[in-house]
């Protein structure tokens, strides 16, 4: 409330203090405007009803500052008079949020004085303008030094260089001039981390899960990339990034690091996919100590998936795959495994076990003229409705309809992925029958999985025992593989 009669009465006064970047949280730089500003408070004779601070946050754009909040709403209800601010950018960085505050304090007959600078009488229009005007240049000096920081970003990306500390496989060196100083520097491969970056994605590749991926570096005593213990989601993170194969992104563009890569692209190529796809089961490793559970079994009389149920007398009880939610179906464990494993590795050993993965195109060709089709069909539509031939509802129907059997088309129109590690390994075995019984279970589940197989567990016909025509074996890959 500037008034030449100010000095005659009692001015209430809120110092507010704010600085940008403090990461070690020390509060200096606060500490020392508050100081500041309380002396300029004394000097005038005000009593100083408050003080709000907000230490390490910037008010370019438009962060939330609890102590600037909690300042303007007692400024609302007329808790003070003056606001005492080192600076005029302590207090606002951002234009809306420099006009919104500029109208609530001068409805509010609130003013500013500045430690550096002049006062700002908010009551008056000159006094408004004048505080927006300099505001202005805050903003731009704060617009200017972000076009800077970026555009040295983004050099740092063209030029292939990392940003920010040395990634976890790599350990950087320093390049010094003659009086010490760093003029750049260089990531070297650290062999020992790059090497567990590498046991990942080898691990990953081969099927073992995360959980176990992960169980196994802690076992091992390898230290995160931040310090401590592994955890999924770390494992996971170092496996896919592209700073593996000595690929720089920046914004939506990617760059060749200056780096040496210490993983393949393909492997790279293999692990981003599979780690990507949503069809990937999350369940514990724990609950995966069965072949067919999980999707992998079916029951080939109402579709439902297998689970598996130990039954007989005590001490002598039998483990059976059946049909979880009706029981249709229900077959000794073992010797469904045995002829799934040997169906598999029966195929897998004979010469032309590649052509497994070389599927008859002639679903994809299909499915990819299905897609041409629909597409056709939707914008067909769209230009009916532009010519006036058809209304908005008649154009919301024909898209409702035509949309989901697009994206199905567009599955089934998909390339066939790639060899999954886990699979290649067993038709590059000279024994694979060996290899698979060297396997662990959740490797031996993505070997499953990689080639498509998918089992049916058909009712039975006749007396006792295991009739093995009633199992059947299904490799999806290949729609022509049938054992």
């Amino acid at each position: 409330m500037p008034d030449e009669d100010i000095t005659s009465i009692i001015v209430r006064a809120a110092i507010y203090a704010r600085i940008s970047e403090d990461p070690r949280g020390l509060e200096h730089g606060v500490s020392r405007q508050l100081t500041d500003c309380k002396k300029l408070a004394a000097a005038r004779g005000w009593n100083v009803v408050a003080t709000y601070t907000d230490n390490d946050i910037s008010a370019l754009k438009g962060q939330e500052r609890p102590g600037y909040v909690e300042m303007m709403t007692a400024a609302v209800h007329g808790e003070f008079d003056w606001i005492v601010s080192y600076g005029l950018s302590r207090l606002w960085r951002n234009r809306k949020g420099r006009a919104e505050a500029i109208d609530t304090l001068s409805k509010a007959r609130i003013s500013v004085a500045l430690v550096k600078g002049s006062d700002l009488d908010l009551t008056s229009a000159a006094g408004r303008m004048y505080a927006g005007v300099l505001g202005e240049f805050d903003t731009a000096e704060s617009e200017i030094k972000a076009e800077r920081v970026a555009r040295a970003a983004r050099q740092r990306a063209e030029e292939g260089r990392a940003n920010g500390a040395c990634a976890y496989g790599w350990k950087r060196t320093y390049q010094r001039d003659e009086q010490g100083r760093v003029v750049g520097w260089k990531d070297e491969v650290d062999e020992p981390a790059a090497e567990v970056v590498r046991s990942i994605v080898r691990d990953l590749l081969a099927g073992i899960t995360l959980r176990a991926v992960t169980a196994r570096l802690n076992e091992q005593e390898s230290v995160a990339p931040l310090g401590g213990r592994w955890i999924p989601s770390s494992v996971r993170k170092i496996a896919v990034r592209d700073l593996n194969v000595g690929i720089r992104r920046h914004g939506r563009e990617t760059y060749r690091g200056a780096w040496e890569p210490i993983v393949d692209e393909a492997s790279h190529t293999k692990v981003k996919a599979m780690l990507a796809d949503p069809k990937r089961r999350t369940q514990k490793a724990a609950a995966r100590t069965h072949l067919l559970t999980f999707g992998v079994g079916k029951c080939g009389v109402c579709g439902g998936s297998l689970v598996v149920s130990r039954k007989g007398p005590r001490g002598k009880k039998t483990s059976l795959y059946v049909c979880q939610d009706f029981g249709c179906v229900g077959r000794r464990e073992d010797w469904v495994d045995e002829l799934v494993v040997s169906t598999l590795c029966h195929r897998l050993a004979r010469p032309d076990a590649i052509e497994v993965f070389q599927a008859d195109d002639s679903f994809a060709a299909q499915a990819r003229e299905q897609v041409a089709q629909l597409r056709a069909r939707l914008d067909g539509a769209a230009d009916a409705y532009a010519a006036g031939l058809i209304d908005v509802h008649q154009l919301t129907r024909i898209t409702s309809q035509t949309r989901p059997k697009l994206e199905a088309a567009e599955r089934k129109a998909r390339p066939v992925a790639a060899i999954p590690t886990a699979v290649q390994d067993l038709i590059d075995a000279n024994d694979v029958r060996a290899a698979w019984d060297d396997l662990e279970v959740a490797q031996r589940r993505a070997a499953l999985e990689g080639l498509g197989i998918e089992v049916v567990i058909n009712r039975a016909r006749g007396g006792p025992g295991f009739k093995p025509e009633s199992v059947e074996v299904v490799w999806r890959r290949n729609r022509g593989v049938s054992e």
